[in-house]
């Protein structure tokens, strides 16, 4: 029986920050494609961080509020919801441990892919109906987070493209922050309003961030389920 490769995930605060609390979707995504789950401790503590860098396998950046945007340089907007700069240090410490070792395979779901970009030096729209630039579709959908909402154009010759081996996917779509500058990785998926959908880092095995939520999806659509089967098979080789 092989060895089931380690999957660090970042976990958030509940109102009363008193417990850490992870969404058991993102658990179960992971046990039911041959991992096995550790959910993190929210510490800023760089050398107990770089120690799971070290002693984990890969690492999963979660789904949750929004990030504080003083570490994206802005002050927040009245449309910004509530954040947690605890967690966000947290993750942002990680993320650039991990971007410096370059060993580590990185899947960021919606806040994740955000956390993942200002870590790289991006930025992100506060709130997308008063701050995206065009016209937008709907990206906080009514629907059952199951339902898969609009459709993405997937970049050919993508990371992204490779594993779901589809130019288009059908998504669902719970955020109202999307990526506004992409730095230092490639867009590798975009909704039909420009919204960027997914970014992969050029020069990695499997660095990549995708803005809908794959983990409730994969049970009905393969492409979700291909993302983290190929996810947890290169915690398992690298």
């Amino acid at each position: 029986m092989s060895r089931k490769p380690l999957i660090g995930i970042t976990a958030g605060l509940n109102d009363q920050e008193k417990y850490q609390v992870l969404s058991r979707y993102f658990m179960e995504a992971i046990t039911t494609h041959g991992a096995l789950p550790v959910m993190l401790p929210l510490t800023t503590d760089e050398e107990l961080l770089a120690s799971y860098a070290e002693q984990l396998d890969g690492f999963l950046f979660s789904g949750g509020g929004d990030v504080d945007p003083l570490f994206f340089g802005q002050l927040q907007q009245p449309a910004c919801g509530s954040v947690d700069p605890l967690r966000d240090l947290h993750e942002l410490t990680l993320a650039r441990i991990l971007l410096e070792r370059k060993d580590k395979p990185v899947l960021g779901i919606c806040r994740g892919l955000q956390v993942l970009n200002i870590a790289l030096g991006g930025d992100i729209y506060q709130d997308l109906p008063s701050g995206y630039e065009g016209k937008l579709i709907s990206h906080r959908q009514k629907q059952s987070a199951y339902y898969a909402s609009h459709p993405v154009q997937v970049t050919e010759g993508s990371l992204l493209h490779l594993i779901t081996r589809k130019e288009r996917l059908m998504v669902n779509s719970l955020h109202h922050q999307a990526i506004h500058h992409a730095k230092g990785w490639n867009v590798c998926a975009t909704a039909p309003d420009g919204v960027i959908e997914a970014a992969e880092l050029p020069g990695h095995p499997f660095f990549i961030g995708v803005q809908w939520h794959p983990e409730r999806l994969y049970e009905t659509d393969p492409a979700s389920s291909d993302l983290f089967r190929t996810f947890v098979d290169a915690c398992r080789t690298m």
